[in-house]
């Protein structure tokens, strides 16, 4: 009787053990004011014409979109490149999300806010953008609902599909 009890225990045990993974590929996270954003959907357009690419990154509420110039050339890990924000208007950063009715807006330009995108991996044949980025943006529609700054780091987007 105790073998057939340590028998059932034991089966139960090992029913209840499953590992549930899930596959976040695309992906665009990081961490806003130190919580982890996530978003549902994401993509990158290729402007060839203007040399730029915009990542747009979308969940219920918030859109981040970031608009930095198109590499010239193949970009991996060993070649990475790496875009300043807050310096001018080329390479910034535009976070909105609605709160109450009201959009709030949040971003990076000429001597407004600061931080980084790094491409680690560009390539135009494969049509994925991988990379990770940190900055800290201002509000620019000075509306006291929402916060003076808004914080991101150690963000990630990792295989967006680029749409030409």
């Amino acid at each position: 009787m105790k073998k057939v009890a340590a028998i059932i225990t034991l089966l139960i045990a090992f029913c209840s053990c499953t590992q549930e993974v899930t596959f976040n590929n695309p992906s665009v996270q990081g961490m806003k004011d130190n919580f982890l954003w996530r978003a549902k959907s994401s993509s990158v357009i290729s402007d060839v014409v203007n040399s730029t690419l915009t990542i747009t990154a979308v969940n219920q509420l918030e859109t981040l979109t970031f608009k930095v110039q198109r590499p010239t050339r193949i970009v991996t890990k060993d070649t990475p490149i790496t875009y300043a924000l807050g310096v001018d208007n080329i390479n910034t950063v535009n976070f909105d999300y609605r709160l109450n009715g009201t959009t709030l807006n949040y971003i990076t330009g000429t001597n407004v806010g600061d931080g980084q995108v790094i491409i680690t991996e560009f390539n135009p044949s494969v049509n994925t953008l991988t990379g990770t980025f940190r900055f800290n943006s201002k509000n620019s529609t000075n509306n006291p609902l929402g916060k003076d700054i808004i914080n991101f780091n150690q963000g990630v987007f990792y295989k967006i599909p680029i749409l030409n």
